[in-house]
């Protein structure tokens, strides 16, 4: 595995939070044959969809996204985000396990519809269905927005907000059940905009500050 400070093409670079740096995120992205970007885009995705190939470059949604209410369901605007959550294949790499959104602890001073969405975290059914998933495939790699509650508690020096004492969120408790149930060998995430590494029962995490990166390559899978 090769981290910030790779001078050959990596073969696929995960990103961590962009909040709307767009330039800088194209750089880092079309540097690489692949990349996924692991939520908090921003909420403007015209460079997006004009620059980079949605086969090859994709998102996935944080709590810092614009989600569009279409035929029932909350979608995002281009082909290039992952859904709420499953499996992705990096063709010549493998397959990656992942989870979409987070809880914006600062939502009441947002707007909604502009600045924040209530569906930023999936419901408590489709949790229910995607921990289910995740025991049957027990994946070896996992991409997520937020991380484990368990990890928050080590990757985070942040207690409280606004007078008032940081609890853990549905997704992470809903990625605690996931890790209790099966410990895969790399986890991913963004949210806490920091640098941070730990092996923990097994699973190396890493969390990515924003616009920073990890870059893998077809033999560390």
């Amino acid at each position: 595995m090769e981290f910030n400070g790779n001078t050959t093409r990596p073969f696929l670079r995960i990103i961590g939070d962009v909040h709307g740096k767009m330039e800088d995120y194209l750089v880092l992205a079309d540097a690489a044959e692949y990349s996924v970007q692991v939520g908090d885009m921003g909420f403007e995705y015209h460079a997006l969809t004009r620059f980079l190939e949605p086969d090859r470059h994709k998102v996935l949604g944080g709590n810092h996204d614009n989600y569009t209410f279409h035929e029932g369901r909350f979608i995002m605007q281009t082909p290039h985000f992952l859904g709420d959550y499953g499996v992705h294949t990096i063709p010549g790499f493998g397959d990656f396990f992942y989870v979409r959104g987070g809880y914006s602890i600062d939502y009441m001073y947002r707007k909604e519809g502009e600045s924040w969405w209530p569906m930023e975290q999936i419901t408590y059914a489709q949790g229910m269905t995607a921990l289910e998933t995740y025991k049957e495939i027990k994946p070896e790699f996992v991409i997520t927005h937020e991380c484990p509650a368990s990890i928050v508690e080590l990757v985070s020096g942040v207690k409280t907000w606004d007078g008032v004492l940081i609890r853990p969120s549905m997704t992470a408790n809903l990625l605690e059940a996931m890790f209790d149930a099966h410990q895969p060998k790399l986890w991913l995430f963004g949210h806490h905009h920091r640098d941070w590494f730990m092996n923990v029962r097994g699973t190396n995490f890493r969390c990515l500050r924003e616009l920073g990166y990890v870059d893998l390559n077809k033999e560390d899978k």
